[in-house]
């Protein structure tokens, strides 16, 4: 029996309400065995982003002997019995999405500030990659960012990522850096989810400034009217704005263990991050474009693109693992979707929760001598450190 552990993000949710689970999914018998409620990260309460912010199950990784399972700013370690094993966090280290062991380390996406952490299995932060150090990846993507870290800031944690109101997000989260991958030759894939630049980033501060304000559900109103009576159609409405002055970018960058990088793919017009790189067995790579709801299928070595499918009935895909040679099992909003890459054809969709506003996030493989997780991760964990919640490390 082939289970799975489905993380997921609930949008719009209260501040007391559960905002992402872990699922313990069979998905031969379409069958949920288990949902498990999360370890909340910190000061998620001052979080006003409705659709995803801090909030949610993140990134899962999965070695013989232990599993690893991220929030915003938490990772937390477990054997195969579900004992804490230990914890990682550090002010460096926020909006956490993507995470992969790698022997005795751990690599991290941390978006919030444009960086892939590695930590050894004690917590300890041994080596960063800043995506925004000029090389010839962001000059072929056209990207000019400001360099604002360096690596004494990093090591330091001089600046809390942690906490959302030390940091304006528009200002050192401007690649979404939310996925990895290692490829059979020892080079690393990263994930540049939503790349844009000072004018965009002016366009996201009037936003937040409107969501501040409590008019921003109008000024969509107004929006979705606008492009009605222009006759414009498409299913994200609230997106999809009348005008829009600038766009934003998706990117892979491919980089060496020397630390040569250079880029792999560029995604133009994008209104949603990219998201969920795999590596496949023949050395070819899968990333989702959750733009058009599109899985890609790309071969890293000539840049091409194999094939592109749309699988995504709403326009959304994130999640993505193996299921054997040939299949893929993807994620799609609230539905997990059986496809097969060879043949391109999708053979199955699971509904995973009726819940319009909970969205998969990643994909894995439970080995089978683990047991089911406990079903509430935040009283597991007082029951096994003494403690409330996951303290700032």
């Amino acid at each position: 029996m082939s289970l799975f552990l489905v993380s997921t993000v609930r949008r719009r949710c209260r501040a007391d309400e559960p905002s992402g689970y872990i699922y313990v999914v069979d998905v031969q018998k379409c069958q949920v065995l288990q949902r498990s409620s999360i370890v909340e990260p910190l000061y998620r309460e001052l979080d006003n982003n409705p659709r995803g912010g801090m909030r949610g199950a993140k990134g899962i990784s999965v070695r013989p002997d232990q599993i690893a399972l991220a929030n915003f700013s938490f990772i937390a370690r477990y054997d195969p019995q579900w004992n804490l094993l230990g914890t990682i966090t550090h002010p460096s280290c926020a909006g956490v999405h993507d995470i992969q062991y790698d022997g005795e380390h751990l690599w991290v996406a941390a978006a919030r500030a444009d960086l892939l952490l590695q930590f050894d299995l004690a917590g300890n932060l041994e080596k960063y990659i800043y995506m925004r150090q000029p090389s010839p990846a962001i000059d072929e993507l056209g990207w000019k960012p400001p360099v604002l870290l360096d690596g004494e800031h990093i090591y330091q944690g001089k600046t809390d990522f942690r906490h959302p109101q030390n940091v304006e997000k528009e200002t050192y989260d401007r690649a979404h850096v939310n996925s990895l991958c290692r490829l059979p030759d020892g080079d690393l894939l990263i994930s540049f989810g939503f790349v844009f630049d000072d004018q965009y980033a002016s366009l996201l501060r009037l936003k937040n400034q409107l969501i501040r304000w409590g008019i921003w559900p109008a000024f969509k109103a107004i929006n979705r009217g606008v492009r009605r009576a222009l006759g414009k159609k498409g299913r994200n409405m609230d997106q999809n704005l009348v005008v829009k002055p600038a766009k934003a970018q998706s990117a892979i960058v491919r980089i060496t263990p020397s630390g040569e990088r250079s880029l792999t793919l560029k995604l133009k017009d994008i209104t949603a991050p990219s998201h969920s790189l795999l590596a496949l067995e023949d050395g070819s790579v899968v990333y989702l474009n959750t733009t058009d709801g599109t899985l890609l299928h790309i071969d890293p070595h000539t840049r091409d693109v194999r094939s592109a499918t749309h699988l995504a009935t709403a326009g959304f895909l994130r999640g993505v693992t193996s299921l054997d040679k040939s299949k893929l099992l993807v994620g799609s909003r609230g539905e997990l979707i059986t496809f097969n890459l060879a043949s391109g054809a999708v053979e199955e969709r699971q509904q995973l929760t009726a819940d319009p506003n909970e969205a998969v996030y990643d994909i894995k493989e439970l080995p089978e001598h683990f047991a089911l997780p406990p079903v509430s991760f935040a009283n597991h964990f007082s029951q096994q450190t003494g403690l409330k919640s996951p303290p700032e490390l």
